[in-house]
């Protein structure tokens, strides 16, 4: 039976507020008399320590590394640590009403009477942003597993803000919940011994309180109920009732696995459910005026920490349980239909270990010429006895998803080592040695790897970006969010299958497990299409990835076969070819990446196409790109986590441009596009732009080692990508709102660009002579890509041929600038050679001036029997 046990914390009394850190025992309180006490619960006899803090609080919230966030009614915002430091990070003409840390408390948010939400950096507190709201702020609450920030004004109104990217996108308004409540500073609504503060107004709680898992939430309504709705559709799934007629002063989850829900209302009644059954397990009136309420939990028990109007701290002991075989958080009952056969779920997996890879090498296996093509997949010839029983934990089966970025966060397992003898009595066939095998993994374009955070992108283009958040028992989420948050809308759902694999386009999202071969197809409407399919996968065969059109699917496995389904998942196409380590695919075209131990990197680019037929362009060809290094020199090797381990192959992102071209950008930064890619024999790989030389051009002639640039697509002339401040090579949270880079042939070198000015920080100026260059080369590329897409398939957009005819326009400036300069130069082979390569009759009229000027009688006779020898052709062409 839970009991209730106060404790004096301050002599003088007066409101405190209580906030408790579990895995370091200790609980702040913080009162209004500017006195904070640090007490170390599992040491009452020690004596607190004492920080001097600010006056008035109205709300708290400490952070994992004993830094604690202060708002006060004076305005000010305050960071304190525990060692008694005080930074005013911000400051306000009024009064804060709600705080909270976000994007792994690297930055704040707050909000209160002066009707907008500021964010401010938590290690650079002179950096603050803004953004206005229509009313004053009641109260806020954040979900770190979701991103997402909910923001309650006192018209009762609940906003909710994705902080996925740089800018908060509002995905939500709820009306009609929370009640409309406006603070009171006025002392006439309460009594002078209790103060300003201690009064209905001051004291409802309009929070929205998240659960753990971060995909559900609840609201304490002004019904007198409190509603669970689920994040995905921002539906009620469940209303919880205690009988009572009183507002609720308080609410919150429990963070360990979201099983009760505790609430106080004004008459200082406790109240505790127990989510699944939402039934009251615990209800009492306490004789205490209770400020606010956390949670504590200690070996199964879960106690509530309760603080005080009068200086006194609270502790009402095991009001629940946690559950260490429930394996995953609880929300509401899960639907019917997400039931699924326990086999159909997790597949057995007696050697999922990255271990035994050489350091220098992760992606070769060595000399094991006899294991499986990869090591971390569960097969049917990695079973161990066949005799023994094999046992099942489908509510916490840690090993179910690979530790395929080699995080850490699955614990190795030994193998037993292979020694190879003359004479062997083994049971296992001996094999030819074959030399070093690649380990294949699953790689989506743009997609990351963990790293040190919980959180990674599945994967990423010009439309938007997938990502997952990984729970602390197994469990994944998965949200999926817009760039253009006016045409789409943000969503997520509970990700029962641990999904590597995405592919987003603007009709759906295609999302695959490796392992399992379990695939999910939904479109971005709630009401449209969704379907699930599973596909086998023989031994050692893993899905390395997946595509999705507006018309077709596609799947491609490590053993090379290629699998195609319509957008409601009737298989159209199979057929096998080399291992395929990348997919890429647009309308009918599937562009693919192969893999071989023997040859490389190669590629295929074909066609599936009902009307006219299937046809290959290119098949299994050298791709001109090295898999990366691994040495320990390496600066593509970052802290913590290595993007080569986790995509071996280097490739960052392929995918097709708007007009249909090919691309792929490797680990050295530079995109390459498939040029003439429809005539096998005139087909190349161009380097259309070096991403480091960009950077090194804006920073002045610096190569900074912490800026990187993350693709999304090619949209003409025009890269679009993320550009990445840090040690990591790929982005983090929240990310970068998405740049353009123009696109620029990497011709020049270094050593022969002069600088403008002696500041390094001034952009590095090209010279007039290299920029007509590269100009010229980049029109000529970009008019013969576009060509070739008009001659074999029309118009895209209706403006081609406008863009094709400027392209020639700029193609003869170009060569007019440099023309002119061998003119200057008297240089007059050169400039010879230049006229021959100009296109247009007006330029080579332009051409006639600029040699008649410096007086180059020989070239301007040239220039005129260029000009009639192509009137006499145009004629005889009529």
């Amino acid at each position: 039976m839970p009991e209730v046990v106060d404790k004096l914390v301050f002599a003088s009394g007066g409101k405190t507020l209580v906030t408790y850190q579990n895995d370091r025992d200790s609980l702040f309180a913080v009162n209004k008399n500017q006195l904070t006490k640090i007490l170390q619960l599992n040491k009452p006899e020690d004596e607190p320590e004492i920080l001097s803090t600010c006056n008035e609080p109205t709300s708290i919230y400490l952070c994992s590394d004993r830094r604690l966030l202060v708002t006060s009614a004076n305005g000010d915002v305050h960071l304190y640590s525990a060692s008694g430091k005080d930074d005013l990070l911000f400051r306000s003409p009024l009064p804060i009403r709600d705080c909270a840390a976000i994007h792994d408390e690297t930055m704040c948010v707050v909000g209160g009477d002066d009707l907008e939400l500021t964010f401010i950096e938590l290690k650079a507190a002179g950096n603050k942003e803004t953004l206005k709201l229509d009313e004053q702020v009641s109260q806020l609450s954040y979900s770190p597993h979701m991103n997402i920030l909910a923001v309650t004004l006192v018209n009762g109104n609940i906003h909710f803000y994705s902080l996925t990217s740089a800018t908060p996108n509002e995905v939500k308004k709820l009306e009609g919940y929370a009640i409309s409540n406006f603070y009171s500073d006025s002392a006439d609504m309460a009594s002078q011994a209790d103060g300003v503060q201690y009064c209905d107004e001051n004291r409802i709680c309009t929070r929205v309180s998240w659960h753990p898992r971060g995909l559900h939430f609840a609201i304490p309504c002004k019904d007198y109920t409190v509603k669970i709705f689920n994040l995905g559709d921002f539906s009620v799934s469940k209303t919880l009732t205690s009988g009572g007629a009183s507002h609720f002063t308080n609410l919150l989850f429990d963070p360990f696995q979201g099983r009760y829900i505790a609430a106080l209302d004004l008459t200082n009644n406790l109240l505790v459910w127990e989510l699944n059954s939402g039934q009251l397990t615990y209800s009492k009136q306490l004789d205490y005026r209770v400020s606010n309420v956390c949670w504590k939990l200690d070996g199964e028990s879960m106690h509530l920490l309760l603080g005080t109007w009068d200086g006194e701290l609270l502790t009402v002991k095991d009001v629940g349980q946690y559950d260490r075989t429930a394996g995953k958080l609880v929300a509401d009952e899960a639907p019917a239909q997400t039931k699924k056969p326990k086999n159909a779920l997790f597949l057995d997996s007696d050697d999922e270990n990255d271990s035994d890879v050489p350091p220098a090498s992760p992606t070769s296996i060595g000399e094991r010429g006899r294991d499986s093509i990869s090591a971390d997949i569960p097969t049917d010839t990695e079973r161990g006895d066949e005799n023994e029983k094999r046992t099942y934990n489908y509510e916490d089966d840690e090993q179910f998803i690979d530790d395929d970025d080699n995080a850490g966060y699955v614990p190795a397992k030994r193998k037993a080592a292979y020694i190879p003898s003359l004479v062997s009595n083994s049971k296992r066939p001996r094999t030819a040695d074959t030399g070093p095998l690649f380990r294949y993994k699953p790689i989506s374009p743009g997609g990351t790897p963990f790293g040190n955070s919980d959180k990674r992108y599945l994967t990423m283009n010009s439309i938007g970006y997938v990502w997952t958040v990984r729970g602390t028992e197994g469990q994944y989420s998965v949200t999926v969010s817009f760039f253009d948050v006016g045409r789409y809308r943000e969503y997520h759902f509970e990700d029962l299958f641990g999904y590597d694999l995405c592919s987003l386009t603007d009709e759906g999202t295609f999302f695959g497990q490796s392992k399992t071969g379990e695939l999910l197809y939904r479109v971005h409407s709630f009401n449209g299409t969704k379907w699930t399919k599973r596909i086998p996968l023989a031994p050692s065969e893993i899905i390395t990835g997946i595509a999705s059109t507006g018309k077709k699917l596609v799947v491609a496995t490590s053993l090379g076969y290629i699998r195609t389904f319509n957008e409601h998942g009737l298989p159209l196409a199979l057929e096998k070819m080399t291992p395929i380590v990348a997919l890429a695919a647009q309308e009918h075209k599937i562009f693919a990446v192969h893999y071989s131990i023997y040859h490389g990197l190669s590629y295929s680019l074909f066609e599936q196409n009902p009307q006219t037929g299937s046809k290959y362009y290119q098949r299994e060809c050298p791709l001109p790109l090295m898999l990366p290094s691994f040495s320990a020199e390496n600066k593509y090797i970052s802290t913590g986590d290595t993007f080569n381990e986790f995509n071996p192959i280097g490739i960052k992102s392929l995918f097709f441009s708007t007009f249909g071209d090919p691309c792929i950008f490797g680990y050295d930064n530079v995109l390459l596009v498939l040029y003439k890619w429809r005539n096998s024999m005139e087909s190349r790989w161009v380097p259309i732009v070096d991403s480091s030389l960009e950077i090194w051009k804006l920073s002045g002639g610096k190569q900074p080692e912490d800026i990187h640039v993350w693709p999304l697509g090619l949209n003409y002339d025009m890269l679009n990508y993320i550009l990445i401040k840090g040690k990591n090579l790929w982005p983090g949270f929240p990310l970068p709102l998405p740049s353009e880079m123009e696109i620029r042939l990497p011709l020049l070198d270094k050593t022969q660009i002069l600088k403008n000015d002696a500041s390094p920080d001034e952009e590095v100026v090209i010279p007039p002579a290299l920029a007509a260059e590269e100009e010229f080369l980049r029109s000529q590329i970009l008019a013969g890509l576009l060509a070739d897409t008009l001659q074999h398939d029309g118009e895209f957009f209706g403006n081609e041929n406008e863009i094709l005819a400027t392209l020639t326009g700029v193609r003869d400036k170009s060569l007019l600038r440099l023309f002119a300069s061998a003119c200057s130069d008297q240089n007059t082979e050169k400039a010879l050679s230049l006229v021959k390569e100009l296109k247009q009759d007006k330029a080579l009229n332009a051409a006639q001036k600029i040699a008649e000027r410096a007086e180059l009688l020989r070239l301007v006779s040239s220039i005129n029997d260029i000009r009639n020898s192509r009137f006499e052709s145009e004629l005889d062409n009529l």
